[in-house]
């Protein structure tokens, strides 16, 4: 049996805070093409759920599971935690590029776009407009978020599951 309270909680927590880095990223208009605002965004959108998801598996092996946790159960919590994250993650991109501003995405492709000319091949330059344009869509963008998020929790959480110590009551014998 696995107690999904923790998992639940760390998983709307995580999200929260994703969104809260995006609304500072739409408000300060930094633009992710930017390789440190892209390395920076990149680095929160994927470290924050790992080590949310490892605060939470420990907590509930801790408070909940008598200091034991098998790691089908840890994979399940963090999969909770990542896949809530992600989704809530989803549903805020979807707000803010769909309803909220449909024109910032847009605009910051055109600058990025803008900032690429005569540094890249035509041909290249071509390709990068086609990928852009299929992907600014955001029905399409939430759509695939909705079905690669839980992919992306199965594995985020399997390799984490992998480092939780399973069995703290052994540190206690002595």
């Amino acid at each position: 049996m696995i107690p999904f309270e923790k998992p639940v909680k760390f998983g709307l927590l995580t999200g929260l805070i994703l969104v809260v880095v995006s609304v500072l990223v739409y408000v300060a208009d930094l633009s992710a093409f930017n390789p440190a605002v892209g390395l920076g965004i990149s680095v929160i959108s994927f470290g924050l759920p790992v080590v949310m998801t490892v605060f939470a598996i420990n907590k509930m092996r801790d408070e909940d599971l008598g200091r034991k946790v098998n790691y089908l159960q840890a994979l399940i919590a963090g999969f909770v935690v990542i896949l809530i994250a992600l989704y809530l993650n989803a549903i805020y991109a979807y707000l803010q590029n769909g309803v909220i501003d449909p024109e910032y995405m847009p605009r910051k492709v055109d600058d990025f776009l803008l900032s690429m000319e005569g540094k890249v091949p035509e041909e290249a330059m071509e390709s990068l407009i086609e990928n852009f344009e299929d992907s600014m869509n955001p029905v399409k963008a939430l759509v695939a978020n909705l079905w690669t998020s839980p992919i992306i929790a199965l594995v985020l959480s399997a390799i984490v599951s992998i480092f939780i110590k399973k069995d703290k009551t052994i540190e206690q014998i002595g």
